[in-house]
């Protein structure tokens, strides 16, 4: 491909009724670009949707982890591919939201699980905090996450625990965390 050439491409195709619908527009290129993270913006903007409305968001890449996180707030997404840097995705009502969970028995004696998928920053990193404050020793911590939690990392060595990650998906994100022994 030569600079300037123009891809167009429809990943999920974009329903002709949505395409008519009011629209919101975020756009995160420069943000992306600047090394800004526009997570909050989009977010907002997700939450304040006006009824009836779609929000759509362009971006340097495909941002799929939104797919799961706004997906969770009711709305499913069309994508299409403009160009290698430039990436419209369309997100109007169509799924059903899912709650958020605290933290609750895997099953397991010795395992809790804390979905913290949809939670807006820093909210998924403050529960698992409180989830691990109250925590005995011996239990593991289940962090279900649409992305590795970088800034929790160092601030649970710093608290004594010990951690794996394991990125079972580009949108799922497991974190086991366990005091340190």
């Amino acid at each position: 491909m030569r600079a300037g050439d123009r891809v167009s491409s429809v990943l999920e195709p974009v329903p002709e009724a949505v395409r008519a619908l009011p629209a919101v527009d975020v756009d995160v290129r420069e943000d992306l670009r600047a090394g800004r993270e526009p997570f909050r913006q989009i977010m907002e903007a997700a939450r304040s949707l006006p009824a009836g409305s779609v929000l759509r968001v362009r971006a340097i890449f495909e941002p799929a982890p939104l797919y799961a996180v706004l997906g969770k707030l009711g709305l499913a997404h069309a994508t299409e591919c403009l160009a290698p840097d430039d990436w419209r995705v369309w997100f109007f009502a169509g799924a059903a939201p899912a709650p958020a969970h605290d933290p609750e028995p895997s099953g397991d004696d010795d395992t809790l699980v804390l979905d913290v998928r949809g939670l807006e920053p820093p909210e998924p990193m403050m529960r698992t905090l409180e989830a691990l404050a109250a925590m005995p020793r011996g239990k593991t911590l289940v962090q279900i996450n649409v992305r590795v939690p970088q800034y929790l990392l160092p601030k649970l060595v710093e608290r004594g625990f010990t951690y794996e990650v394991r990125e079972q998906r580009p949108d799922l994100v497991r974190l086991f965390i366990r005091h340190r022994t």
